[in-house]
């Protein structure tokens, strides 16, 4: 590791520590103090009581409204991410987050500099760099086929950016955008006895706004099946890609632009989330293309409390597809930061 990469991590460090130093001691000994699972079901419980008192009538008692929230509460995390966000509907500013929200100011992948040759002008990509994931959705339409269904709009980015690598002004090395239409039914019910909270049906396109050879984009349709038992929640995600004609030169503008993507990342993938009895979650994504040239991936992030509704977080990927532009290439990857939102 490079002289400047010692310096960006110590500065980074550094920052962190200063930031702890400087929390009260009530902020650094409150998951010793207080249950971290009751104070979750506080804040999910005054949120639906908040949510069904502006339709209830008059002769509601607040103890009867409070049995009622109780009752929803026994569905479980995937009822309690429902009931948070059921207060941001009737907000005319209000925008939910839809996958998480994460900035890694270090993360450690070897880069593939001969992807960049052509731009790079000889020199290099840093090992070292920043990535950052936006991710929000917003609820278009709800019950609108009864009162099951709602019709949501997403969109993700994920950059990696080159902070650390003032050689090349430190440019943003890739990004990609994914924009998607979800179809969303919240009824539970059971499919061969397993507990299924909710699914989905989504148009879903994905591209890194680059052109020419390191153009990348593919659109698809995926549908999707979430489990929960107890503190464990599960979701299988299924995608068919929309056929693309193929291209007679890698510098045409139009035609598929990443042929045979599914070979690299399968057409699915398996994800898992566990919730701690003290508040942190542990998750892991799968993917594999179940063929005899096996390929796949493996995504591993945990993320724990801090103050001020931030969680700290830690992910690790292995695998193909990573990122659009080197998706049929293997990487591997480890960094740490901050979540801003989690998924439950």
């Amino acid at each position: 590791m490079t002289g400047k990469h010692s310096k960006a991590i110590s500065v980074v460090i550094a920052c962190i520590a200063m930031a702890i130093s400087s929390l009260p001691l009530r902020a650094q000994t409150a998951v010793e103090e207080d249950d971290p699972v009751q104070e979750y079901k506080q804040q999910v419980l005054d949120a639906c009581l908040a949510n069904i008192s502006v339709t209830a009538t008059v002769d509601k008692t607040i103890g009867q409204l409070r049995n009622e929230c109780l009752t929803r509460l026994e569905g479980g995390l995937i009822d309690y991410r429902k009931i948070l966000e059921k207060g941001v509907d009737s907000n005319p500013f209000g925008i939910l987050p839809h996958r998480q929200n994460y900035i890694l100011p270090l993360t450690y992948s070897k880069q593939h500099n001969d992807i960049y040759a052509s731009r790079l002008n000889g020199d290099r990509l840093d090992n070292l760099e920043v990535e950052f994931q936006i991710s929000i959705k917003y609820l278009i339409a709800e019950d609108i086929l009864n009162e099951n269904f709602d019709l949501e709009f997403g969109f993700t980015s994920v950059s990696w950016w080159q902070m650390y690598n003032g050689g090349i002004s430190a440019p943003f090395r890739e990004t990609n955008y994914e924009p998607e239409l979800i179809l969303r039914y919240n009824r539970a019910w059971s499919i061969f006895g397993l507990p299924l909270r909710s699914s989905f049906l989504s148009l879903n396109h994905q591209s890194n706004g680059q052109s020419g050879t390191l153009s990348r984009s593919w659109n698809r349709v995926i549908t999707g099946l979430t489990f929960q038992h107890r503190d464990l929640v599960w979701r299988t995600e299924i995608w068919w890609r929309l056929p693309e004609d193929g291209k007679e030169s890698v510098t045409d503008a139009r035609g598929d632009d990443n042929p045979n993507i599914e070979r690299f990342v399968g057409q699915g993938q398996v994800g898992l989330l566990w919730k701690s009895s003290r508040n942190h979650n542990l998750q892991l994504a799968l993917r594999n293309n179940l063929r005899s040239d096996n390929r796949g991936s493996i995504k591993l992030g945990w993320s724990f409390p801090m103050p001020n509704r931030l969680r700290g977080f830690l992910h690790l990927f292995n695998g193909y597809g990573e990122s659009l532009v080197s998706y049929n290439r293997h990487s591997s990857r480890i960094g740490v930061g901050i979540l801003l939102t989690d998924w439950l």
